[in-house]
């Protein structure tokens, strides 16, 4: 670490990354009091700012005299992506970040970073990697954690995601390379929270996060109080995702939050002069929790994305 100024027990400065340019802001709250450490990430996908906000907020509102324990925020995880405006990738080698953990630190620069996150994540106790729609990705919140890892893992990680007071669960498989996923390979506990859309700052997502952070900041005991009551979440237990077999023009006719039916018409995809290339259906019964925005659709993008009990 390279450390910046240091006002009572916070620390503010920039985590480099070895063989980049990259730094990664961040604020290092250490409390008055012994007790775990909370890894929370924002911006691991540059185009998500409410994350990246809340990242901001939250380091800003902690209090290290009301902390037990440490909190170490990173508040914009991948520096390239959100200074090039671009969705999903690093325009430094073209890789999605969340799906480069645990990383390599002998690789590509993505590799790196997410191979630095992981330094720091090996000395936490649990990590909440807060998400927020990227720039064309409309969704419904939910939050992610694995069904991976020991007895032990598994159910704190799920105990952190009811906390966090999004009412729809997911307990996924792990996706390769996800930061929730290399966590519980590691026996960390994590969630992936999502809120917000279409890569807007928006001040009910923002909102939705802080308070989802400090609740799950009372239950892990880290601050004093109890999380705040929600009424009991839908649990998914499948995620499954349709991604475009060909570059085209995406009109999509299902939205997020929308119920189908296996089969039902999710979207068209059209040629430049407007003549179909393809009928998108949706693959089985469930809700739908994501969908592209946007009209230009490359190969192998995601179109839409339903959950399943």
């Amino acid at each position: 670490m390279s450390l910046g100024t240091i006002s009572a027990r916070k620390l503010r400065g920039y985590l480099e990354v070895p063989g980049t340019e990259v730094e990664i802001p961040y604020t290092d709250v250490r409390g008055a009091a012994d007790g775990p450490t909370l890894l929370l990430t924002g911006g691991v996908h540059g185009g998500e700012y409410p994350g990246i906000a809340a990242a901001i907020e939250i380091a800003s509102r902690l209090d290290p005299q009301e902390l037990r324990g440490r909190v170490l925020v990173l508040h914009l995880t991948n520096p390239p992506a959100f200074w090039g405006k671009s969705q999903y990738w690093n325009p430094l080698d073209g890789k999605n970040l969340n799906r480069c953990f645990p990383g390599d630190p002998q690789g590509s620069a993505s590799e790196r970073m997410a191979a630095r996150v992981i330094q720091e994540l090996r000395r936490a106790d649990y990590w909440i990697d807060m998400h927020g729609g990227d720039i064309h990705e409309e969704l419904v919140p939910f939050t992610i954690f694995s069904d991976h890892g020991s007895d032990a893992v598994r159910a704190t990680a799920e105990a952190m995601a009811r906390a966090y007071g999004i009412p729809r669960l997911i307990r996924s498989a792990n996706v390769a390379g996800g930061s929730y996923a290399a966590a519980a390979e590691l026996g960390v506990p994590a969630i992936l929270p999502e809120a917000g859309q279409v890569g807007q700052l928006d001040p009910v997502a923002q909102a939705i996060h802080v308070q989802g952070v400090f609740d799950v900041l009372h239950l892990l005991g880290l601050l004093d109080g109890s999380p705040a009551p929600h009424a009991a979440p839908q649990v998914y237990t499948r995620f499954v995702w349709s991604r475009a077999s060909q570059r085209g023009f995406w009109r999509a006719r299902m939205h997020p939050g929308d119920r189908a039916a296996k089969g039902d018409l999710a979207g068209l995809l059209h040629d430049a002069y407007g003549d179909l290339l393809e009928e998108v259906r949706a693959p089985e019964e469930g809700e739908v929790l994501f969908a592209a925005s946007s009209f230009a659709i490359g190969q192998d993008d995601p179109l839409f994305a339903v959950a399943a009990p």
